[in-house]
């Protein structure tokens, strides 16, 4: 029942609900965060491995073109 309720451990249950509940929103920005600079990487690598196969086709046709194959 409520009257067994020590109004202290209340008050402190409170306080640490409200400190959980912030650290929560905290981590989930940094979440959000982690998941853009993934994003980011991630079509920075497909720019590079893009960039790597038009050069290694462009040193083929150059290298055939060079060579009469």
């Amino acid at each position: 029942t409520m009257s067994d309720v020590n109004p202290q451990e209340f008050g402190a249950l409170q306080a640490d609900v409200k400190t959980l509940t912030a650290e929560i929103h905290l981590l989930r920005k940094e979440m959000a965060d982690v998941t853009a600079m993934l994003n980011q990487g991630k079509g920075g690598l497909y720019t590079i491995i893009f960039a790597a196969g038009a050069l290694g086709s462009i040193i083929t046709m150059s290298v055939k073109k060079l060579f009469g194959d």
